[in-house]
């Protein structure tokens, strides 16, 4: 079984990558997700293809009731203004679930909206965002890199700059990215989450 996805011919296999003259055709399931919701239905794809649907059932509860966790423990707290950078040079913003999360996580996405694509920005865009948090979040840096290309952009007035590990968190539609939820919430209000089981970091500029 070969598992591909569509949104990204960078970040991992598309389906169109596949080869042809494969000695036995696999069994190939697409990952489509372009929200939190659409991940958690990737899922049940996944366990169906493997012949485990309860499997999917247990996990993707137990995914739902961690998210809900989170949204109760911010759901009356300031919403700080967030900005995340999918990549630096050229600068774009982060799209698809990542706004999702940010909303779950306590804050507000001032550069993206649930489930659009990743799209080019300028730097003028993120000043006039006015963002209180940054949040740099390239596909394949762990966060030491990410904070440090991050502090190589400039300055920017009145905002808290944070490298994370996008690939493990917020690049992949997987089960992770509740963790990656766990994690910005934890960045955004520490007082009311902890980090996520699994130890996500961050790394401030």
């Amino acid at each position: 079984m070969i598992l591909g996805q569509t949104l990204c011919a960078v970040c991992a296999v598309t389906l169109e990558s596949l080869p042809g003259d494969l000695e036995r055709a696999p069994l190939v399931v697409p990952l489509e997700a372009s929200t939190i919701e659409g991940m958690l239905v990737d899922l049940r794809h996944v366990a169906e293809a493997l012949g485990r649907p309860d499997a999917a059932d247990r996990l993707v509860n137990d995914l739902r009731v961690r998210l809900a966790v989170v949204a109760q423990a911010v759901a009356d707290l300031p919403r700080p203004r967030v900005a995340c950078l999918e990549w630096l040079d050229p600068l774009f913003n982060a799209g698809h679930w990542v706004p999702e999360q940010v909303r779950v996580a306590g804050g507000e996405d001032v550069l993206g909206k649930p489930g659009e694509r990743s799209r080019e920005i300028g730097w003028d865009d993120v000043l006039a965002a006015r963002p209180e948090i940054v949040v740099a979040m390239p596909c394949g840096w762990d966060a030491p890199r990410a904070a440090r290309e991050a502090e190589a952009l400039g300055p920017i007035r009145g905002a808290r700059v944070i490298g994370v590990d996008g690939a493990a968190y917020f690049s992949r539609p997987g089960p992770r990215l509740v963790d990656g939820v766990e994690l910005l919430a934890s960045i955004f209000h520490p007082d009311a989450v902890g980090a996520p089981p699994l130890g996500a970091d961050s790394v401030n500029v």
